[in-house]
């Protein structure tokens, strides 16, 4: 047996993270490291992609960079991305090129594009508008704007404002417009940045980038205009929110106030989110499907807190765990009878012991009483009881094959000196009780223990997690 999850339904989160897209211009996306971002990254992407145009960097990919140079790398790979799209092939290079003071900046963004466009139309239209155009530097190269360019220019400043900023803020403002080209209807969408995993950068790369995006928000240049960097309707930020106060209060010291400081870009709280709940919510539906114990398993107490507390790598693990290689044999051999390692009961302990339940607490979720539940309707956790737990009863109670439980009569059919492979169990009350024993495992926990022995010669407990 092998839990097959094809799919994990997030779309709350989907719904809440739309919320904050909506209404929020900065979000931080709190997750751990391995808990599951990237899964919902894609998740979003595929179910917002007819209103959103959503733009990843990862700036771990130049740790190695100096710290000005970090957010040349960052520009880079997003016009790269916007170029990918055509997204670059209508922008008037004329009037680009015309709003770059130094020639030095022009010869470099156009070396840079193209070094990775292909040969075509587009290349063809940025090489010849630069050789039509790089006259008029020589002529405007005045004090002036020398004198702005040195603001304006400088790789790593903060209110950096260079070709390659320009370039992406016309595409950007472009994708947020509705066009018709070639025929063809571009519907305008919201453009959004998200910079991975800046929590694994070192402190200097990280808070440049949080300095960089900040003060574009607060600059005293336009102080009536508040926007994103670049343009961008939205710019999510991908870290552990609590492992980078650790880094903030290490890098600047104790004191340093990590909220004042995120709240210059952040409106609201951050977006928490793991996916290790729904791990767990689709691991218990599988298991509960594929073994018959719907209305049996919430009350294995023990089996349901561990669980929940499963890292996401354990929880991998369990998934892609086939039971059918712990097993020594397919046959379970108890005096006369035989019973195949494919019964629900075995495959259930196999899943509990892996999760690192000892034969104790497995015989302490196995041993509960119908009592215990509030329903009306206690003969269908009756019948999900006995089809789980008759080979376990039969090695108690080798000649009967009767069960009362709570007043109810269980009979379970078949022939029973053959290998039984298969519990067919019928309610019936016509019979005489006194003829069946009522069924009252108050000695599950040491009569289990006692066939932990009988177990071993067909599962292999060695092999699996205790």
């Amino acid at each position: 047996m092998k839990i097959e999850i094809d799919t994990i339904d997030v779309s709350d989160k989907i719904t809440d993270f739309t919320q904050f897209l909506q209404t929020t211009d900065r979000i931080i996306l709190s997750a751990k490291f391995g808990d599951g971002k990237t899964f919902l990254l894609n998740e979003l992407r595929s179910n917002l992609k007819e209103e959103y145009e959503f733009f990843t960097i990862y700036p771990i990919n130049y740790s190695v960079a100096k710290n000005d140079d970090v957010f040349e790398y960052i520009k880079r790979d997003i016009i790269i991305q916007l170029q990918e799209r055509g997204f670059l092939d209508n922008i008037d290079m004329e009037a680009l090129f015309d709003s770059i003071f130094s020639f030095e900046d022009l010869a470099s963004i156009v070396s840079f594009l193209l070094s990775f466009i292909p040969m075509g139309a587009f290349y063809d239209k940025v090489f010849k508008k630069f050789c039509e155009i790089k006259k008029k530097y020589k002529e405007k190269e005045h004090t002036a704007d020398k004198y702005l360019a040195t603001f304006t220019n400088i790789k790593g400043s903060i209110y950096e404002e260079d070709g390659y900023t320009k370039l992406i803020k016309n595409a950007i403002e472009w994708r947020s417009q509705d066009h018709i080209m070639n025929g063809t209807k571009w519907r305008k969408k919201k453009p959004v940045l998200i910079i991975e995993d800046l929590d694994r950068l070192d402190p200097e790369h990280l808070f440049r980038i949080l300095n960089v995006i900040s003060a574009h928000i607060d600059n005293p240049s336009s102080p009536d205009k508040v926007g994103n960097k670049f343009g961008f309707h939205n710019i999510v930020l991908v870290m552990d929110y609590d492992t980078t106060k650790h880094i903030f209060q290490h890098f600047y010291g104790e004191e340093a106030c990590y909220e004042g400081y995120m709240s210059k870009f952040l409106s609201r709280e951050p977006f928490r989110y793991s996916i290790l709940p729904y791990m767990v919510t689709a691991v218990e539906n599988k298991l509960s499907e594929a073994l018959g114990i719907s209305l049996l398993l919430p009350a294995y107490k023990n089996f349901m807190l561990k669980l929940q507390h499963l890292s996401l790598r354990d929880l991998k693990k369990l998934i892609t765990l086939n039971t059918s290689d712990r097993m020594l044999s397919n046959v379970l051999c108890y005096n006369r009878l035989q019973f195949a390692t494919s019964l629900p009961i075995f495959q259930l302990m196999i899943y509990m012991i892996e999760c690192g339940m000892t034969m104790e607490e497995i015989a302490q979720d196995l041993d509960f009483s119908l009592d215990s539940y509030k329903s009306d309707n206690k003969s269908a956790y009756g019948l999900q009881y006995v089809s789980l737990m008759f080979p376990i009863y039969k090695m108690m109670y080798e000649n009967k094959h009767s069960i009362c439980i709570d007043n109810i009569n269980y009979y379970v059919m078949g022939d029973f000196s053959k290998l039984i492979s298969n519990i067919k169990v019928e309610r019936y009350s016509s019979w005489d009780q006194s003829s069946i024993p009522l069924l009252k495992m108050k000695d599950f926990t040491t009569r289990l223990l006692l066939l932990k022995k009988s177990l071993s010669k067909s599962i292999n407990f060695s092999a699996l997690h205790q």
